[in-house]
């Protein structure tokens, strides 16, 4: 038995050094052997379900490493990777496995020593939270003052990671890294690729990553290859390879830092927006999930080379994510938020492909007409929802009681319910008497009856006015994109010249026409207030008897 232990240490040992395991590869023939004709023995079955980004495994292991800050993974951590990701895109029976590594990227942890504390509530506290993995470091190293470089910590995670597949047989692996340990993942791909080319018999080593700095189109390091950071000490190497025989699944997030940095570095809020994109969405690695069938998910980009991939949208811009964490009400953010998407948006080109290796640029290829359409349409949503801000829920009518008409008499009603006026005699009077009748209440009301004043309904009106008005000079519709085919279905859009680039003449016009749009509205929200002041004061009761 003691013969037997040390033969499968040596074996595994070899399989790492690339000498082939002989022993274990007799034992996995002879149980396909056996499985195949079990199945020929079988009534045929009926043709497979499973989705093409799954992966049919025999019994596997799951290497788990952390992240920056995270040096060892928790149960919390490696349960969330298992359900979100790892069983969505790997079937078979799994055992998973936490791996340490130093996650360490000097000065980093200092900053998020200081968040903790003060409660600002910056990154997933599961994971950086006071007493959660990222503080389960020795005392002296709470500052990061005495932290590894980002450089140096990859380097050392690297031997760590190996030393993981040796122990675990390094056949039969499921390895998942995010961020600083999907660099990690990233090299010991190369290694392999290297050490197995195409044609050659290779372990079945799977990798899963998220927010990876090496993704192809977006990564941090693929926008910069060769470049090195000094003082930090950060190498950026380049895009991840795709066309090994090591089967992965990329999980993007966007205008996270690392993963989805502009494409136009010399947009100012497209790269601000990016940083805060590090503490608002890169931090929150567990924000998004794979369903079951993951190619069913809106994010599924598709698959390229050896290589599947999925793409989250972030419906909120990390820009304004400062003033979330202040509290600031989202209403008052959703005035501006629009506008600054657009300009957000322009740092990227969405048409180019995940898995296309592609550094960053200078000057982006402008539409003057979609540009302006999108601006348009941009400052309208915002100044919608600027009115919506102002006016007030309507003030609800409300039953006169009898013998207090001279105190109802001041009553606002419903402008936007006229009241219909029912005759009915009463018996006491003997009299016709005019009364309304019962009011509902505002939690009664339909969505659609909970209107802005008319003033004010009026202004929104006119902005909708408006605003169609400069679209039609700008263009009659938007530039036709159509699928142009690739792998596996999933191809980036390409525009179709259905209208040319408007001339000189008309974007001036459209500029011009654009700029008495504001003076309009702004106007009209300035008569809206002073409407809405002298309403308040009883000199608007004869527009609200009409």
């Amino acid at each position: 038995m003691g013969n037997e232990r040390h033969i499968g240490r040596v074996g595994g040992l070899a399989a790492a050094l690339g000498v082939g395991n002989v022993r274990r590869t007799a034992t996995r023939m002879t149980v396909s052997i056996c499985v195949a004709t079990a199945v020929v023995m079988v009534a045929p079955a009926p043709d497979s379900t499973v989705s093409p980004a799954v992966r049919l495994t025999a019994d596997s292991t799951a290497l788990i490493i952390g992240t920056s800050g995270v040096p060892t993974p928790d149960d919390y951590y490696v349960d969330s990777v298992k359900n979100q990701f790892i069983v969505p895109t790997h079937s078979g029976r799994i055992d998973y496995v936490k791996v340490t590594t130093p996650e360490e990227i000097w000065p980093a942890r200092l900053p998020a020593l200081l968040s903790a504390l003060l409660g600002l509530g910056i990154g997933d506290p599961h994971l950086f939270g006071l007493g959660a993995p990222g503080f389960d470091v020795p005392w002296w190293k709470l500052t990061g003052l005495f932290d590894l470089t980002l450089d140096q910590s990859i380097l050392k995670g690297i031997p760590d990671l190996e030393r993981a597949m040796v122990a675990h047989g390094n056949d039969d692996l499921i390895i998942y890294g995010y961020s600083q340990s999907a660099v990690i993942a990233n090299r010991e791909k190369r290694k392999l690729a290297e050490q197995y080319p195409a044609g050659t018999k290779a372990p079945d080593i799977d990798f899963v990553l998220g927010g990876d700095p090496n993704l192809p189109n977006g990564g941090f390091f693929a926008r910069f290859p060769g470049l090195h950071i000094p003082i930090i000490d950060w190498s950026l190497d380049g895009p991840a390879p795709t066309d090994t025989q090591f089967d992965t699944v990329e999980i993007n997030r966007q205008y996270d830092f690392m993963g989805d940095f502009p494409l136009y570095p010399l947009n100012p809020i497209a790269d601000l927006n990016a940083l805060l994109g590090f503490l608002y969405v890169h931090l929150y690695p567990f924000d998004v999930s794979l369903p079951a069938d993951p190619t069913t998910s809106p994010a599924y980009q598709g698959t390229h080379g050896d290589t599947s991939y999925y793409f989250f949208e972030t419906p909120d811009l990390p820009l304004f994510g400062p003033l979330r964490t202040l509290g600031v009400p989202e209403s008052l953010i959703d005035v501006v938020e629009p506008f600054f998407k657009v300009l957000v948006d322009l740092g990227y080109d969405r048409s180019i492909p995940p898995w296309e290796p592609t550094r960053a640029r200078l000057i982006p290829q402008l539409d003057p007409g979609n540009l302006a359409t999108d601006l348009v349409d941009a400052i309208g949503e915002g100044i919608n929802n600027a009115v919506a801000l102002i006016g007030s829920p309507p003030a609800l009518s409300i039953p006169a009681a009898p013998g207090t008409a001279d105190q109802n008499a001041g009553i606002e009603r419903d402008l936007s319910r006229p009241a219909t006026n029912l005759k009915t005699v009463s018996p006491d009077l003997g009299d016709d008497v005019s009364q309304d009748p019962p009011a509902d209440t505002h939690d009664n009301l339909e969505t659609s009856q909970r209107t802005v004043r008319p003033e004010l309904a009026a202004t929104r009106d006119e902005v909708t006015e408006t605003i169609g008005a400069v679209k039609s000079v700008i263009g009659n519709g938007r530039t036709v994109v159509r699928s142009a085919g690739g792998d596996n279905g999933s191809t980036p859009a390409v525009t179709d010249p259905a209208r040319k680039t408007p001339g000189p003449d008309t974007v001036t016009k459209a500029g011009s026409d654009t700029k008495k749009v504001v003076t309009k509205v702004s106007d009209a929200i300035k008569t809206a207030l002073s409407g809405d002041d002298d309403h308040n004061n009883g000199e608007g009761a004869e527009g609200g008897a009409q």
